[in-house]
């Protein structure tokens, strides 16, 4: 947490805390760094799968292809986000947005890829339809 004081015109102290906002990972160091990442992107696009069935069963993620972003403003700022995008053998187009649950700015080879609570889906679409 960031504290800031501010001694307003009436003379009251007034002290605002705010959160601190974790930085982008060190160059070469975010989890997508690493050849363990492979596995992540697997359990990843599990994890949409699973979220998919339940929302709209059309999308898949079988032939994903993944980034990670820093996000700087909105509900997920100080956090990455990381985007599966796929194309469907038939032309369609599935993709999804996940938080993940474990610090990304270091090596993944420690987290165990078979968990399902490695992510969390934010949401999907299929075809630009979200779901």
């Amino acid at each position: 947490m960031k504290t800031t004081s501010l001694i307003g015109t009436t003379g009251l102290l007034i002290i605002l805390t705010m959160p601190t906002l974790a930085a982008p990972s060190a160059k070469g160091q975010a989890a997508t760094d690493y050849e363990f990442w492979q596995y992540i992107e697997n359990n990843a696009a599990r994890t949409a799968d699973e979220y998919a069935a339940s929302h709209d069963p059309r999308a898949t993620y079988f032939f994903k292809t993944s980034k990670a972003e820093y996000q700087e403003n909105g509900e997920y700022a100080g956090k990455y986000l990381v985007q599966l995008n796929n194309q469907g053998r038939s032309g369609d187009i599935s993709t999804a947005t996940l938080v993940p649950n474990f610090d990304f700015c270091a090596d993944p080879s420690g987290l165990d890829d078979s968990k399902p609570d490695l992510l969390t889906v934010i949401g999907g679409t299929f075809n630009d339809q979200k779901f």
